[in-house]
């Protein structure tokens, strides 16, 4: 039996050298800011809300890949590139509970820490560019932990608190973003 995986959106902004990423309350992990794309959302509007819900900051999101970047003269048609796209385990014991319920022929209740009974994650994330003033004011109930970091900073960072996986794609987006702007 496969995972059920629920799609989520995140973006890295990087401001002035540095990169604003939250603490994830469920994980305890720093994160670029995002979360579940709704049903029938695009990905990289899903990551622009979330990106806002989570911050008070309005981002547009880019292709960081000019070469693949197709534009088109109505905006409505045109969708940015993820610079990366990961999969990661968010629930392993929901997994784990729905194949012991499947096979005991009982109903699958998923641990309350994650009610949408994710199990995986597939996440886009996006470099995106702020174009509202820099005014950080999460929305309740969102992390309020939220702080700007320099590549060495990160470089630096106690490494349980920021996957290995995250880290690598922050020194990608540094870069993607350093040659965008030239």
């Amino acid at each position: 039996m496969t995972p059920k995986f629920c799609f989520t959106a995140s973006v890295f902004l990087i401001h002035n050298d540095k990169v604003l990423l939250i603490k994830h309350k469920k994980l305890n992990m720093w994160l670029g800011p995002g979360g579940h794309i709704d049903e029938n959302e695009l990905p990289h509007l899903a990551a622009e809300r979330e990106f806002f819900e989570e911050t008070g900051l309005r981002v547009k999101v880019y292709s960081a890949y000019k070469k693949l970047s197709i534009s088109s003269k109505d905006d409505r048609f045109f969708h940015p590139l993820p610079f990366a796209i990961n999969e990661h385990w968010v629930c392993k014991e929901n997994y784990e509970r729905r194949l012991l319920a499947e096979k005991n022929k009982a109903e699958f209740a998923p641990e309350t820490k994650w009610p949408k009974g994710c199990e995986k994650h597939l996440n886009f994330t996006y470099l995106a560019k702020l174009i509202g003033p820099l005014e950080i004011n999460p929305a309740e109930g969102e992390s309020q932990e939220i702080t700007w970091f320099s590549l060495e900073d990160l470089k630096g960072k106690d490494k349980k608190g920021l996957m290995e996986d995250i880290f690598k794609e922050l020194l990608k987006a540094f870069e993607l973003a350093k040659s965008s702007h030239s």
